[in-house]
């Protein structure tokens, strides 16, 4: 599940992510929040927490959600942030960042405001 977190503001994004992610949390949650932002803010900043619950995709149309964001606005992200992703989400990342032309770094759990900080520097 994603939860659009209430630090969020402007060009910031905070999102936690916890359990397997539906197609329908991209769909209903994350997909028209970006679509919001995109049309007030030509670049993105995005932090995604990751619950100690999180458990991955629950299916492979959820992971084609996730993939489309990154090919679809591969330009729009000035950073993004992971807080305590599991390796293989971080293994992923790499990959991502072939298609992502924006600055990506991984955190720790419990470094929040670690990564809110270089976000917002």
């Amino acid at each position: 599940m994603f939860e659009i977190l209430p630090d969020s503001k402007e060009a910031l994004l905070i999102v936690r992510a916890s359990g397997f992610l539906t197609a329908d949390d991209y769909e209903k949650v994350l997909l028209p929040k970006l679509d919001s932002l995109f049309k007030s803010h030509t670049k993105l900043r995005i932090l995604i927490n990751f619950s100690e619950d999180f458990a991955g995709w629950a299916s492979p149309k959820a992971v084609w959600d996730d993939m489309k964001i990154g090919l679809q606005h591969p330009a729009d992200f000035e950073k993004i942030a992971l807080v305590g992703a599991p390796g293989w989400v971080i293994m992923g990342l790499n990959l991502y960042s072939l298609f992502v032309k924006g600055e990506m770094r991984t955190f720790e759990s419990g470094q929040m405001a670690t990564a809110l900080s270089w976000l917002q520097n």
